[in-house]
């Protein structure tokens, strides 16, 4: 691996730290601030609609003129957005913008992209150990103040990059591979069952066994190890089932496993549940996002991994609003059944889709 591919990797990475510690605490730090469930799924769901749609912004600027200018651009926002969040809870809503240029400037440099990409998830996701593990040490506002200079790194790690696309000049959100995305509209129903419940899993937890975010902090930690253990091995699931294949068996084990988890009887047997469904349905995150950049043009490869998280993160945003709801009303068990129930749709769509695909396999 080259010098600017491993430099791109490792800054992209730097943003587990970030997945981890936030993933725990955020919604905790907003229900310490006196925030309702209600208010602190809208301020969530915001977060995800708004950084997607600043995402697909600078990546369609990308594509147009080159990406690395505007990777800069978003991590500055969200910089100065993150330190925001010490004073102003929605300052939150601009933190997380920029998905897809990194994703365009990792296909440029890299000549193995399977192998890319997942080193990438896997470092991303030892990474997130190390942020899983902060809120055992450090308060919700150290945290934070700390995810402003991870942010910062990150950037800071990508002015050796020497950028040879140079863009086409024009700004356009129409692209060549509309089919695939029309295809890939299952991301949509997928961003609609994450939102219902992932972003208010710690506040689950919280409320049906009253733990703290340092008690939740072990079970994150050895859920990320084990990702990251099981996302060093996708390139090899692909090669022996196929790479839709490999996500459809590995989606469905998730599924299974999400729909036993608000049964669990104590707070060990539900840990144990959600490390299996989190190891399952992401360890082969890495063969999809190399699966999409293959199948699109270098040109439009920002918009495109833009537009796809658009369509995760429409749906996505409107589920931390419901489950707010839900368990203000003290139903602390159908967001796991709705969002399964979703899970299971997409994935026998996806696979419907994309089985007998040739750049699939």
């Amino acid at each position: 691996m080259d010098k600017e591919n491993f430099l791109l990797i490792i800054s992209s990475s730097l943003q587990g730290i970030i997945w981890g510690a936030n993933s725990i605490i955020i919604a905790l730090y907003f229900k310490s601030l006196g925030l309702s469930p209600l208010v602190i799924g809208e301020i969530l769901g915001g977060a995800i609609l708004l950084g997607s749609f600043f995402s697909l912004l600078w990546s369609s600027l990308g594509d147009a003129y080159g990406r690395k200018k505007f990777i800069f651009v978003s991590k500055g926002i969200s910089f100065v957005s993150f330190i925001l969040l010490l004073f102003f809870p929605f300052a939150y809503l601009f933190v997380n913008q920029g998905y897809g240029l990194i994703s365009a400037l990792i296909a440029e440099k890299s000549r193995d992209l399977d192998k890319s990409m997942a080193y990438r998830s896997s470092l991303n996701v030892l990474f997130s150990i190390i942020g899983s593990l902060l809120p055992m040490f450090l308060t919700f506002k150290e945290i934070i103040l700390l995810d402003s200079f991870v942010v910062l790194i990150s950037a800071l790690l990508l002015l050796p990059i020497k950028e040879k696309y140079k863009g086409t000049g024009k700004i356009t959100l129409r692209i060549s591979s509309f089919k695939l995305l029309g295809k890939l509209t299952t991301e949509s129903i997928i961003g609609l069952g994450a939102g219902i419940l992932l972003p208010m899993l710690s506040l689950w937890f919280n409320l049906k066994f009253d733990v703290s975010a340092s008690s939740l902090s072990p079970i994150y930690t050895v859920s990320e190890a084990t990702l990251a253990l099981g996302t060093l091995f996708s390139p090899k699931i692909g090669e022996a089932l196929g790479r839709i294949r490999a996500i459809f068996v590995t989606h469905m084990i998730a599924v299974f496993f999400l729909f036993l988890m608000p049964f669990s009887s104590t707070f060990v047997i539900a840990g144990v549940l959600y490390v299996l469904r989190n190891t399952t349905m992401n360890l082969t995150g890495p063969l999809m996002s190399s699966f999409v950049m293959k199948a699109v043009k270098e040109e439009e490869r920002g918009r495109v991994s833009s537009m796809l998280q658009l369509l995760d993160s429409i749906p996505r945003s409107f589920g931390p609003e419901l489950t707010g709801y839900l368990f203000s009303l003290g139903n602390l068990s159908l967001p796991f059944f709705i969002t399964g129930s979703l899970y299971f749709v997409a994935t026998v769509l996806f696979y419907f889709f994309f089985k007998d695909v040739s750049y699939a396999k």
